[in-house]
C-alpha cells in the first residue's frame, strides 16, 4: 500500500535534490515570504549573482529558478516513484534555507500525500506561477525562459531517478505526470544513440557567465539538429 506521508528517509537516499525535511526548522524562511516580499526575492537573486560572480541579475534569477524548480520537481517525481502520491508543495506548506555549496534545503509542515494531478495543480498555481512572476518582476529574466527552466528541471529529475535505479527513463517519460501540459511546448525528449536526451526550447543563459559552457539540453546546441 502506498505511504500516507512523505517517505523522508527514502527520498534523501536518492540525492540532495530529493531531500525534504519534516517541519519548519528554526531560522528558516517561509516560502510565501520569498514570493510576496520583494526584498526577500532580491536577496535570493543577489545570492545567486554572488555565487555565479556575475552582475547580470537576469541570469542569476534564471539560475535561481532552475535550481529551485529542480528541488520541487525532484520531490514531486521522487514521491510518485516511491509512494505513488505527492505532498502539498504549495508555498504555504514550505520553508527554506540556503546552504553553502549545496541545493537549497526545503522543509514541509504537512507531509500528508495526495493524488499527483491535484498536487501538480497546487504546485503550479500556488508556488511556481507566483515564484516566476516575482522573480521576473525583480530581474526581467523572461517568463518563458523561467518556465523553460522548470521544464528542464523536471527532465533532470527524471534523469536522476533513472540513474538512481528507481525507474527506467524511457518508462518514466511515458507517464502523464512526467510531461504535464504546462511544460509541453518548452522542450522534448529526443532519441540518440546514447539513449533519450532532453532538448529544451529556451536557454537559461548560464553560457553568458565566464567559466560556464552550454548545458547538455540547451536550445543553442539542439536547434540545428532539429
Amino acid at each position: 500500500m502506498p505511504a500516507s506521508t512523505v517517505p523522508f528517509d527514502d527520498l534523501a537516499e536518492l540525492g540532495p535534490f530529493f531531500a525534504l525535511h519534516p517541519g519548519r526548522q528554526p531560522g528558516w524562511t517561509a516560502v510565501h515570504q520569498l514570493l510576496d516580499d520583494p526584498r526577500t526575492t532580491d536577496a535570493a537573486i543577489d545570492l545567486y549573482a554572488e555565487r555565479l560572480a556575475t552582475s547580470r541579475r537576469d541570469i542569476a534569477g534564471s539560475l535561481f529558478v532552475q535550481g529551485w524548480a529542480g528541488r520541487l520537481t525532484s520531490v514531486f517525481a521522487g514521491c510518485i516513484s516511491l509512494a505513488e502520491r505527492v505532498p502539498d508543495l504549495a508555498a504555504a506548506n514550505l520553508a527554506y534555507r540556503f546552504v553553502e555549496a549545496a541545493p537549497v534545503e526545503i522543509g514541509i509542515t504537512d507531509p500528508a500525500l495526495g493524488e499527483p494531478a491535484a498536487g501538480w495543480r497546487r504546485l503550479i498555481a500556488h508556488h511556481l506561477e507566483p515564484l516566476i512572476a516575482a522573480v521576473d518582476d525583480r530581474c526581467r529574466a523572461g517568463a518563458r525562459r523561467l518556465w523553460g527552466n522548470v521544464a528542464a528541471a523536471m527532465a533532470g529529475s527524471l534523469g536522476s531517478l533513472d540513474r538512481a535505479g528507481v525507474a527506467a527513463l524511457d518508462e518514466l517519460v511515458k507517464s502523464t505526470w512526467a510531461q504535464p501540459a504546462e511544460l509541453a511546448d518548452l522542450g522534448q525528449w529526443v532519441p540518440t544513440p546514447q539513449g533519450l536526451r532532453y532538448a529544451r526550447r529556451t536557454c537559461c543563459n548560464i553560457v553568458r557567465v565566464p567559466g560556464y559552457d552550454l548545458c547538455a539540453d540547451c536550445v543553442i546546441d539542439w536547434a540545428p539538429r532539429r
